[in-house]
């Protein structure tokens, strides 16, 4: 993953960056090509790190919330529920 992460935005930045040199070389437009081209590579990469995040989302969907894991959430809450009230009155020991 971590190298799919940077062939998507290392490739369009670099293929930016290269052209845009090239193109303000040919043109005497320096920097204005290259910042554009540059530019444009971080759209592609913005949008090639959509694509594979939509991919890693949809081969790993969110599983639903269990029951066991609801009541052990609940438990937890009660136990704090009820250490707060002891620390409210007073009877906490130390």
């Amino acid at each position: 993953m971590g190298f799919q992460v940077a062939v998507v935005v290392g490739a369009p930045l670099l293929v930016g960056a290269v052209v845009g040199q090239k193109l303000d070389e040919q043109f005497g437009t320096t920097p204005t090509l290259g910042l554009v081209s540059i530019l444009l590579g971080l759209a592609v990469a913005g949008l090639g790190m959509y694509v594979l995040i939509k991919r890693y989302i949809d081969a790993n969907p969110q599983q639903p919330v269990s029951d066991a894991a609801r009541e052990a959430g609940r438990k937890w809450e009660r136990e704090i529920a009820e250490q707060e009230r002891k620390k409210e009155a007073g009877e906490e020991n130390e």
